[in-house]
């Protein structure tokens, strides 16, 4: 029987494509009143120390990306530095990122739309508007790698082209004296950092694909590099651009939408919550990539059943775990809030990132440089951490007992399979 192989399809401009589709979506949307709320004008400090976070990660990324060829990302990286149970961990984290991710994903669309669509601020309105999102996601996921693709690269312009416009319109019709920033408490600082890491992860998905990827090795450092960098600057544009022009930011449900009929008028404010809409999508379409080829390599590895992430025959992507993933995403969207899934999502992230920053610590990885960035950065992001609210910790300590039962069943379901013994 002939295995089934993936489609190498995506280049450095697709992967970069994928990267900024997977971090431009709700959170730049909503976080800047959120964050706005806790800091007032020392918001803006706090995106640059998330992207200081961030970028710290992408360096120890894009070392371990150029050492690798297999699908996986983080897990192949932590698999080869830690053994397969660490390997299993960093990658069945990495899905309950991407998972959560989608569903406050799908929770933002909702959000945005409803606005706009007579009862969608209902219960049932939200309800329909969060499965339409999922729907439309999955369907393009199963379709194929290439239809995903193209969705991804028209997204990535949809989004990043109006928020460039509003940022530069908006900055120079904003009062500067807004931006200057004020004392804050400690710990309220780094919550923020906290839930804006949410806002800039995601790049990671990009590395997870490499098999559908024409060079991997030449092109997932460049393709990194390019979507944080892109990424930071459009963020901190808009930041600054709503705090300078936005009147009472921290209290507005949607800030980019206030910011933009502030401008434009009412036409201004439709056409953001449109942008907003297609963008959460977007990001929401990146997110079930990432998780649903992270469950064809663990698969394809046996830690966890096969049949979770086998490739479909004739559209060569893995099919159950992208229904899985859809499936559940839109569950946890209609029952759990927008900010307390973002930071289970980005507790999930950031251990993953610990881990990667870890082994790139390793002697084989080389780089004394590198190496610092990676200690530095792997500090930082356990000192994050500790903003987690108990609930959200407990959250993702039940994620991580899923995750250990299906690895305990792949690993008897392999024993009896090979007529060994569970080891």
């Amino acid at each position: 029987m002939s295995t089934v192989a993936p489609v190498r399809h995506l280049g450095r401009l697709r992967l970069a494509a994928v990267g900024i589709n997977s971090v431009i979506g709700g959170g730049i949307f909503i976080m800047p009143a959120v964050v706005a709320s806790r800091l007032g004008p020392t918001s803006l400090i706090a995106w640059i120390a998330a992207a200081v976070v961030v970028t710290g990660v992408g360096l120890a990324l894009g070392r371990l990306a150029a050492l690798h060829e297999r699908s996986g990302g983080p897990y192949v990286y932590v698999h080869q530095a830690f053994g397969p149970f660490a390997g299993f961990q960093a990658g069945w984290l990495f899905c309950i990122a991407r998972l959560t991710a989608a569903a406050s994903l799908f929770n933002g669309f909702a959000r945005y739309v409803g606005a706009l669509v007579p009862g969608g601020g209902t219960t049932a309105g939200r309800v329909v508007l969060v499965l339409i999102c999922a729907v439309f996601v999955t369907g393009v996921n199963i379709a194929g790698i290439r239809q995903t693709s193209g969705v991804s690269n028209v997204l990535a312009v949809v989004k990043v082209a109006p928020l460039l416009l509003i940022g530069v319109v908006g900055l120079f019709a904003g009062d500067p004296s807004r931006l200057v920033p004020i004392a804050t408490e400690p710990m309220e600082f780094v919550r923020a950092v906290l839930l804006l890491v949410f806002a800039y992860t995601g790049f990671e998905t990009m590395t997870v694909p490499a098999e559908e990827s024409l060079a991997p090795r030449r092109d997932m450092p460049v393709a990194l590099a390019l979507t944080i960098g892109t990424v930071c600057g459009v963020y901190l544009l808009v930041q600054a651009m709503t705090l300078g022009l936005v009147d009472d930011l921290g209290h507005q449900a949607a800030p980019l939408a206030t910011a933009a009929r502030t401008l434009a008028g009412e036409p201004g404010r439709y056409a953001m919550t449109l942008v907003a809409a297609l963008s959460t999508a977007g990001c929401a379409l990146a997110s079930l990539v990432g998780g649903s080829r992270m469950l064809y390599a663990m698969s394809a590895a046996r830690q966890v059943p096969r049949r979770l992430g086998a490739l479909d025959p004739a559209r060569r992507t893995p099919v159950n775990a992208t229904l899985l993933m859809g499936g559940i995403g839109a569950l946890l969207a209609i029952l759990a809030a927008y900010e307390w899934l973002s930071a289970v999502s980005t507790g999930a992230r950031l251990l993953v990132y610990l881990a990667c920053c870890l082994a790139c610590l390793r002697p084989s990885v080389g780089g004394t440089v590198a190496k610092g960035v990676a200690l530095v950065t792997a500090l930082t992001v356990a000192g994050l951490l500790t903003a987690l609210e108990p609930t959200e910790a407990i959250a993702g300590m039940i994620g991580v007992t899923v995750g250990i039962i299906l690895y305990l069943a792949a690993r008897r379901d392999r024993a009896a399979a090979e007529g060994g013994e569970v080891r």
